[in-house]
């Protein structure tokens, strides 16, 4: 994943355990309209 990559997601749900999952892998994303997310940070582990 890179800095500035849109995630979409079918719903609401989806969005927010996508986002969990990938926090838990060290990427920080933001929401920016519905079911959409944005790739804002990724750690290097």
């Amino acid at each position: 994943m890179a800095v500035g990559e849109i995630i979409t997601c079918t719903s609401a749900e989806d969005l927010f355990r996508r986002a969990e999952d990938l926090q838990r892998k060290g990427i920080q994303t933001e929401f920016v309209a519905r079911n959409t997310m944005k790739v804002v940070r990724v750690d290097q582990k």
